[in-house]
């Protein structure tokens, strides 16, 4: 099917291709077209499905009203969850995503960089993999804006949204420690991330703060890469004999760690929480309806979305009207349900 034209519309509306042009492009006031003209120039391109070549459109306005956003995975119910945000956000700005997942893999997010410059994005979203630091070093060099979220490299300056993952996991642990748990397990990926070893850290800091010692054999940390016989391996090791107990609960640090420890934990024939206690990050869908729904440090996903963007937008439109660098650092919510054995 032939796609449609500029000059598909000023035949059809009888007018010039440069009118149809101006009024697709917003400039329908600056060359005092009229209201009614503008208006059945946009109602003849939404009937006849005119779809704008964004590159083109770049190259004559200097935007494409598109985003690059790049998540470190998005099998992860959280990135999932983030990227939809993202997308409605960006969306209710006039702006389209281009998604990408870089499964933490510096040298696949390097070639998604590439690869969003050459369609000329207006601007990225990006959640940093390890090991990219020179990949967000030559971002801030260049003149297209970026915010990095869910975690940022603390010697790069840049515009990043976080949340507190240190006070979070220290809320959580503390939590299981006043119920009495006292052999709390932590189920992490790679601790170079600087989110996970925050989340590791506050877990650590609440076990000493209420007198406890920090056992290591109960600190697993998977590669972020995990498979599901990492997860089992990891939890045989801690409750593998249910007569003998290592670990009285578990803090996941993602809910893809919980969501398949949790099934491992089923198969094994314990129960939660009678057996063993769980609380996890992220506000899994899966969480609210397991047999025991699972306590959660759920993150303001939204805020995040919506602050990303804008930040973003700000520096696209504004670039010298705003502060160089804007950082924000999120409060998480501590969600109580029947995992934890309260």
């Amino acid at each position: 099917m032939k796609k449609t034209s500029l000059n598909d519309i000023a035949q059809h509306l009888g007018v010039s291709k440069t009118l149809v042009s101006f009024v697709l492009n917003g400039r329908g006031k600056e060359f005092r077209i009229s209201d009614e003209i503008c208006k059945k120039v946009m109602d003849a391109a939404k009937e006849m499905n005119y779809q704008p070549n964004r590159i083109a459109q770049g190259l004559r306005t200097g935007k494409t009203n598109t985003i690059g956003l790049i998540i470190a995975d998005i099998a992860n119910p959280f990135f999932g969850k983030l990227g939809r945000e993202i997308e409605q956000e960006a969306a209710s700005n006039g702006y389209s995503v281009i998604f990408c997942s870089s499964d933490e893999n510096p040298e696949k997010s390097k070639q998604q960089i590439s690869m969003l410059q050459q369609n000329q994005v207006d601007g990225y979203i990006i959640s940093p993999p390890m090991n990219s630091e020179s990949q967000i070093r030559a971002l801030s060099k260049g003149k297209t804006p970026f915010v990095l979220i869910d975690r940022y490299f603390p010697e790069i300056e840049s515009n990043y949204i976080v949340v507190d993952n240190f006070d979070a996991a220290y809320q959580a642990t503390n939590h299981l420690l006043k119920l009495g748990r006292k052999k709390i397990a932590n189920i992490t990926v790679n601790l170079d991330l600087v989110n996970m070893k925050a989340r590791t850290e506050g877990y650590q800091k609440a076990l000493i703060d209420f007198g406890l010692e920090v056992d290591k054999n109960l600190v697993k940390v998977l590669p972020f890469s995990h498979e599901n016989n990492d997860i089992t391996r990891a939890i045989i090791e801690l409750v593998g004999c249910k007569d003998d107990l290592k670990a009285d609960a578990i803090l996941f640090s993602t809910s893809k760690l919980g969501l398949n420890g949790i099934e491992c934990i089923s198969a094994l024939g314990l129960k939660i929480p009678d057996d063993i206690a769980v609380v996890s990050f992220d506000n899994a869908d899966a969480y609210k309806i397991c047999v025991s729904p699972v306590t959660v440090v759920a993150q303001p996903l939204q805020e995040i979305g919506k602050k990303a963007v804008n930040i973003l937008l700000d520096k696209i439109n504004s670039p010298d009207d705003i502060p160089k660098f804007q950082q924000y650092t999120l409060k998480t919510e501590f969600i109580v349900r029947k995992s934890c054995g309260s």
